[in-house]
């Protein structure tokens, strides 16, 4: 028997900019594969040189 699970949202712990992927469209994967790299998004004190 086949299984669909289907991810309707993924939450991250941060705001970013996602920069990788590690699947292909289609692609089935395994419960705890890693999908996803995300870079965190610059906070405002770094965007500003405080930091």
């Amino acid at each position: 028997m086949k299984m669909t699970h289907v991810i309707n949202a993924i939450e991250s712990p941060c705001d970013g900019v996602v920069t990788r992927f590690f699947f292909e469209a289609g692609e089935l994967v395994t419960d705890g594969t890693i999908l996803v790299e995300v870079e965190p998004a610059a906070t405002e004190e770094k965007a500003e040189g405080k930091a």
